[in-house]
């Protein structure tokens, strides 16, 4: 009895030392440099004291920003640029350039009808020619559409076609060459949210007419009324769903893994000038979680 007794004992003895192992520990971890600026042609070498499981680098450039590490979305500075060119008819003020946040996204006469579309036309320079003739392809400057986006909500683009029927004007043909849609960050930083060939345009035919063409290989957006129309036409091209704030989370690089022995350096270079916010994140983890501890050290490059 009393050797059973001893050996329940030591596994119970045996068990909480496993469970004492299996507790993680904040990693014991700290970070120094030999001095705070340096230049382009520099290696930085940043000096380790203890050791981690993970340790995970932000450089501090664009796109490796340990501050940025969750960001999805951006609200910066929204703009649009398009080309268009007008020809043949004479019918004036047929094409119309429209924004909805609510359309949603059933691509028919109903549902385009019953959502709410913002007028912008008139912020753009759009080609013109007279009764008969070509105009000239006409690039607009960039446009703020910043004021037209709804945090959460997607937004969509038109093109909306309007012919009336011939008499005693004809109806015109429109040409889209360009649609270049892009989010300026506060860093300056310009994303493209949207193109031409990437908007993902979709006809909705309202008035039994010839729809949009929507070419890919040389992508451009056209519309051509039917020779000898006589009655109205209603045809949009609607792009897909955009959320041209939406961004990427910056990213880290593992420097060190748990297979990795412990570090004692780690040098990097700068491309170019400035002043960064470098960052390493340790981590020490197992089937019972993690601990992490974050360590910044603030560089000027010059």
């Amino acid at each position: 009895m009393n050797k059973f007794k001893k050996i329940i004992g030591m596994l119970a003895v045996a068990s909480v030392v496993a469970c004492t192992k299996e507790e993680v520990s904040v990693p014991d971890f700290d970070v120094s440099v030999n001095g705070t600026e340096y230049t382009t042609q520099d290696s930085v070498t940043f000096n380790f004291q203890g050791d981690a499981d993970i340790v995970t680098f932000y450089s501090g450039e664009r796109g490796k920003m340990y501050e940025f590490k969750n960001r999805i979305e951006a609200v910066g500075k929204l703009e649009l640029n398009m080309e268009t060119q007008v020809l043949f008819g004479s019918q004036a003020n047929n094409l119309s350039v429209l924004v909805s946040t609510d359309f949603n996204n059933t691509y028919d006469s109903t549902n385009v009808k019953a959502a709410t579309w913002t007028d912008i036309t008139s912020r753009f320079t759009l080609s013109s020619a007279a009764a008969g003739a070509s105009g000239a392809r006409v690039v607009s400057s960039k446009v703020d559409v910043s004021d037209l986006a709804v945090q959460g909500k997607p937004m969509y683009f038109a093109y909306r076609y309007i012919g009336q029927p011939i008499s005693p004007a004809s109806q015109r043909t429109w040409r889209i060459y360009a649609f270049n849609l892009t989010n300026t960050l506060p860093d300056n930083t310009v994303l493209s949210a949207a193109t031409i060939s990437t908007a993902g345009w979709l006809n909705v035919d309202c008035a039994h007419a010839t729809k949009w063409t929507i070419q890919t290989a040389a992508p451009v957006l056209f519309y051509a009324p039917a020779s000898g129309t006589i009655t109205r036409a209603e045809d949009w091209a609607i792009s897909k769903a955009l959320y041209p704030t939406t961004v990427n989370p910056d990213l880290g690089t593992a420097i060190k893994t748990f297979l990795d022995k412990p570090m004692r350096s780690f040098k990097y270079k700068f491309p170019s000038p400035g002043q960064y916010d470098v960052t390493f994140v340790a981590n020490n983890a197992n089937n019972r979680g993690q601990e992490t501890k974050v360590k910044t050290i603030r560089l000027t490059i010059k």
